[in-house]
């Protein structure tokens, strides 16, 4: 370790003199322990043989990992609490892709992720201490606010210094000099200066053994040419190369007429595909997809579903205004999340009941018989239902099985109350549009409902009873509504969000409301 340290600092000698002095003094073994207790880790061996060497960078230094600072303890430790006081409630936030896939587990935020480097803008270079079931404790990824596909850049720390000084051997690094501070830093690349994170998509990884590409040039060339022109045009829009489409991550081909999708049974790597608005009628294309999480087919005219029964990373499916009518082919996809089937001619919900990682359902338009198999998905936590002209209260009812709801979307209902609620113990969020309610006191004996949206419901009966709920904290409604509301609670109620226009005398009501001091 300290021998490629030393080359390192010796190659970059005459155009970054200044990385040796920027380099801090070693950490003590005390400190490292420290650390390790606070993160509840035990940090990889060439990891802390780093540090008992050198405890960070100094903060104007030219940035060991590529222009980025190494991070003394202390900043490593300062950085890892400020994610893991985030990881309870936005872990899950936001789309996450893995490459290779099922290497990096698909988060947001991982506490297991040990910051060693970081950009200034939200984002970081870090030792992954919880792979996903194919790879490797220890490994070195990005992530961070705006990293969304994290990479496996080195499978240990080793590695990474090895490509660093190989890079330098080779010559592909450029040296920048900001002449208004009057230091040096330096970059990958032999032209100009980027960011290391936006050039991961075009290396060769993980570093020192990557994975092969999809196929060599030769072959890439001769299946490029061999597509329609409309293809071929459609590829060289997307990136530099036909490569770049072939290792793509994300696709959108929105309202292009598309009807013939089978170039992209060469997507391997996809993970987000948005198809909506064509002409499409098949989909077998797709079945090779198998890293493949999102799925967009909106308003398309596919009817079978059959391809997809494969995609085992799938986890959201938007099949809104499609010809299908059958979700068999999706019982067995075990990390399936989402599905919005609004506006489907689908007769049989049931068919999901098996998906118990369903959690997120759109419908519309439904009848007794649909709710009744709708019912059967007990494991579903969200639930959107449109177009309930037709239906009355005792239709409903059938749902009252449905006890883990956390959120539920109603829109055009027009109902006598709210009854078939009590069942929703764990019931967070409501959401009501197009509706009208006789009675709507229910709602504040729901002891968990956090959040209530009234879009477009001016016929709401003893809407006033809502200042009974205990949890309430959260209400989004008309200026008529929270006027009548307002000065009911004990407590202030979030009225932030209005919906409808207001008038200016309205106006100055709602600011006044808003800027109170109820402390």
């Amino acid at each position: 370790m300290k021998q490629l340290i030393q080359e390192i600092i010796d190659l970059l000698r005459d155009k970054l003199p200044g990385l040796d002095e920027s380099l801090n003094p070693p950490a003590t073994k005390e400190e490292l322990r420290k650390t390790e207790e606070v993160m509840g880790v035990t940090l990889p061996s060439e990891l802390r043989d780093f540090y008992l060497l050198h405890n960070g960078e100094k903060s104007e230094g030219p940035g060991l990992f590529f222009g980025l600072r190494f991070l003394s303890l202390t900043e490593m430790l300062e950085e890892w609490r400020i994610w893991a006081d985030l990881e309870e409630e936005y872990a899950e936030e936001g789309d996450h892709y893995s490459v290779p896939a099922n290497w990096i587990k698909e988060r947001y935020i991982n506490r297991y992720w040990v910051p060693i480097s970081k950009d200034g803008g939200g984002n970081n270079l870090g030792i992954d201490l919880d792979p996903d079931e194919n790879g490797v404790r220890g490994q070195v990824i990005n992530f961070g606010r705006d990293e969304h596909v994290k990479y496996v850049i080195a499978r240990n720390f080793n590695s990474l210094l090895e490509f660093i000084r190989d890079t330098i051997q080779k010559g592909e690094y450029s040296v920048q000099e900001d002449e208004e501070e009057g230091f040096r830093y330096w970059s990958y690349g032999r032209e100009e200066e980027v960011h290391f994170f936006d050039v991961l998509r075009k290396l060769e990884l993980p570093v020192l053994e990557p994975f092969g590409r999809v196929t060599g040039l030769d072959e890439t060339e001769a299946w490029f040419s061999g597509l329609s022109q409309e293809w071929q045009e459609r590829i060289q829009a997307i990136g530099d190369t036909p490569t770049d489409f072939l290792l793509a991550k994300r696709l959108f081909f929105i309202r292009e007429g598309l009807t013939d999708i089978a170039p992209l049974a060469q997507c391997k790597e996809l993970r987000e595909l948005v198809l909506s608005g064509n002409e499409i009628r098949y989909v077998e294309a797709l079945s090779g997809c198998q890293h493949l999480k999102q799925l967009y087919l909106v308003n398309n005219p596919v009817s079978d579903l059959q391809p997809l029964a494969r995609l085992e990373q799938l986890q959201e499916l938007n099949i809104a205004g499609t010809a299908v009518t059958d979700l068999t082919p999706l019982r067995s996809l075990a990390k399936l999340k989402k599905v919005d089937a609004g506006n489907t001619a689908i007769r049989d919900f049931s068919s999901l009941k098996p998906v118990r990682s369903l959690r997120v359902l759109k419908v519309s338009g439904p009848d007794r018989e649909q709710l009744r198999s709708l019912a059967e998905l007990t494991q579903l936590q969200e639930l959107t239902l449109s177009g309930l002209d037709q239906l009355n209260e005792d239709d409903l009812t059938i749902l009252e099985q449905l006890v883990n709801l956390r959120k539920l979307e109603l829109e055009g209902a027009h109902l006598p109350h709210l009854a078939f609620l009590q069942k929703y113990r764990y019931l967070k969020e409501l959401s009501m549009k197009d509706s009208s309610v006789e009675d709507i006191s229910a709602l504040a004996r729901l002891e968990r409902l956090q959040v209530l949206e009234l879009s477009n419901c001016p016929e709401i009966g003893n809407l006033e009873e809502l200042a009974h709920s205990v949890s309430l904290k959260q209400v989004a409604a008309s200026f008529q509504q929270f006027a009548l509301l307002k000065n009911c609670f004990n407590r202030k109620i979030d009225f932030s969000k209005m919906i409808g226009r207001m008038t200016e005398e309205e106006s100055a009501i709602w600011r006044d409301y808003l800027n109170q001091d109820w402390s």
